[in-house]
């Protein structure tokens, strides 16, 4: 099982890192919104924890570590796992999302295509909700505490055995959800 969860995440980790640009509407409708029997609920924080660190100062960590990690929901076309507690956490300080492009050719607001491959690797996380047995609970985050694409977000948690220094996976404790960036602001050139 533990195999199995972590060729799944290295696989996810090698698909948000090498992935290009889609279809916007097939992308966005890839999951429905979470309902209110959600059990990702129970994972969510009213209050911002402390000291937390953009992901690619923690990405020197080892499994077992105890992180605090903020960062925006971005990195590739499928940033949200439809039907798992999995999620791609971006460094905005690192990575530009599309949205923020100003010549956006993009198909998802939530890629960061446009930037340097090897950055990106060091710039992103998978975060997931783990049960009982340490697999990701088979729910998306989708809609959970309003989370969607670009929601910046902070979560506490343990780099998750597997975890490497092409692959770092985060077991959520808690996860406090902040803003959302519109999909298409755009930036205005000098």
């Amino acid at each position: 099982m533990k195999k199995n969860t972590a060729l799944l995440l290295a696989g996810l980790g090698t698909l948000v890192a090498l992935s290009s640009c889609q279809d916007k509407e097939e992308a966005a409708q890839a999951a429905k919104p979470a309902t209110k029997e959600n059990q990702l609920e129970r994972f969510l924080l009213a209050e911002e924890p402390p000291n937390a660190q953009p992901v690619s100062a923690i990405f020197g960590s080892e499994p077992g570590d105890e992180v605090t990690v903020t960062g925006k929901i971005m990195g590739g076309d499928l940033v949200l796992t439809p039907n798992r507690a999995l999620l791609v956490l971006g460094d905005a300080e690192k990575i530009t999302s599309c949205n923020l492009m100003p010549d956006d050719h993009c198909s998802t607001p939530w890629d960061v295509c446009c930037d340097d491959p090897d950055v990106i690797k060091t710039s992103i996380a998978t975060i997931q909700a783990v049960d009982e047995n340490g697999a990701p609970i088979k729910e998306g985050f989708r809609g959970v505490g309003g989370i969607q694409e670009l929601t910046h977000l902070t979560v506490t948690g343990t780099v998750a055995e597997g975890s490497h220094a092409e692959n770092l996976v985060i077991n959520a404790r808690g996860i406090h959800v902040g803003k959302t960036d519109e999909f298409m602001t755009k930036v205005d050139k000098p």
